[in-house]
């Protein structure tokens, strides 16, 4: 008899996660329960949750999980694990259920537009394609000494630095590669050993906000790394480095960063906020040479087909007794090094 699983991925739809020969797999390899693009009604969970093997959420909305007593796998598919004030994450690990993030999925696209706001900034393009749409034609003056004519130039061989060593750099890492950048890295939940063996130089963040001329910003947010940028770190970013917020805004003093960009200490490129949608008299919006995304790095339909392929194979894997290999797996080391946000 297959196994029971809760398929309950609100705030997205099943169309938008799941390509129809993926939804067909996890179909054929589970008994899905409501799978609808509503959010599950607690009448639903109750009448089930003896029986379900398990939960893929989009967020963990149901309570103790000691009210599912035959659980042996949690899916979620909103990008990160669920917080541990919502998850009893001990009575997980206790009783060997798995508990795993769609995270990984969008690495790729996050990557990708990591490179496509450097590359913006460095060269300019939304700069000269506004300057075209006012009638003008701009040509670069390489004599002149005013600062602004020298903000353009090549990616190639600039030093590059990464806040974060997860999965989200080890997929920007190879994008990076053919322009022939130096990589340093800091990640304190990493041995310098491992992230010699990964290719890139450990330094500590003072070092790699100092030196590092594109400076990504990859770390996954923790209750220690809150605001860990903060105004004194972000002042010994060099004028001619690019910042760029990827990951979280969560670990950059946001307000000590609105201040610098204000008046041009350095340039960037910014995709996440403190807020969304950005208020719109929120001073950042007037800040030169940064370019803006609105949080779109990893939402488009490419990343969620990716995500609903990952969870389909993994919970294939699982109800066939083997080990889930896409997803990201809780670890309790881990859940105790994020802590509460």
């Amino acid at each position: 008899m297959p196994h029971k699983i809760l398929l309950d991925p609100y705030a997205r739809t099943i169309e938008l996660l799941f390509k129809p020969e993926d939804y067909s797999r996890l179909q054929s390899a589970a008994d899905l329960v409501w799978a609808q693009n509503e959010a599950a009604p607690d009448e639903v969970i109750e009448s089930v949750r003896e029986d379900l093997f398990g939960i893929v959420t989009g967020r963990w909305s149901y309570g103790d999980v000691g009210r599912f007593p035959n659980l042996k796998v949690i899916a979620e598919m909103s990008g990160g694990f669920p917080p541990p004030d919502k998850l009893d994450y001990a009575a997980c690990f206790a009783r060997g259920i798995r508990v795993l993030s769609c995270a990984p999925a969008f690495g790729p696209t996050v990557a990708e537009m990591g490179i496509g706001l450097a590359l913006a900034v460095a060269r300019r393009i939304v700069w000269y394609d506004a300057s075209l749409k006012r009638g003008e034609w701009r040509l670069p003056d390489l004599a002149t000494h005013e600062p602004e004519k020298h903000l353009e130039h090549s990616l190639y061989g600039l030093q590059a630095g990464f806040i974060g060593l997860g999965s989200l750099a080890r997929c920007l890492k190879p994008l990076l590669e053919p322009f022939g950048c130096p990589i340093q890295a800091y990640d304190p939940w990493m041995t310098d050993a491992y992230l010699e063996l990964q290719g890139v130089t450990p330094v500590d963040l003072e070092t790699l906000v100092s030196t590092s001329k594109l400076i990504f910003v990859l770390a996954t947010p923790s209750g220690s790394n809150r605001e860990q940028m903060g105004r004194a770190l972000l002042e010994k970013i060099s004028s001619d480095a690019i910042f760029l917020l990827l990951s979280r805004s969560h670990v950059v003093d946001f307000d000590a960063l609105t201040d610098l960009l204000l008046e041009g200490r350095f340039r960037a490129g910014i995709d996440v906020y403190p807020e969304e949608p950005l208020p719109l008299d929120h001073p950042i919006r007037n800040a030169p040479n940064v370019v803006f995304s609105t949080h779109r790095a990893g939402a488009i339909q490419e990343a969620f087909h990716n995500l609903g392929r990952m969870v389909t194979n993994d919970i294939v894997a699982v109800v066939n007794g083997l080990l889930p290999r896409e997803m990201q797996v809780a670890d309790p080391a881990y859940i105790d090094l994020r802590g509460t946000r």
